[in-house]
């Protein structure tokens, strides 16, 4: 897991909250020489509870935080 759970879904990058250490482990695997995929269930677009422009505005905010 990178991120905080929420059981009421990660509506917005506000909301993105990493776990510690889960960034700084992403960074050593890259430098390591590991390609590293991140799979989600994002079930939250499907209900409607956010659009699939939040979810690639919080996906911009999980890359930008480990490069």
């Amino acid at each position: 897991m990178i991120n905080r759970e929420s059981k009421d879904f990660i509506r917005s990058p506000a909301e993105w909250v990493p776990l510690p250490g889960s960034l700084e482990a992403i960074a050593a695997l890259t430098a390591g020489g590991f390609d590293v995929v991140v799979a989600s269930n994002q079930s939250g677009v499907a209900r409607g509870l956010f659009t699939a422009a939040t979810l690639e505005d919080i996906h911009r905010k999980m890359t930008a935080a480990v490069e």
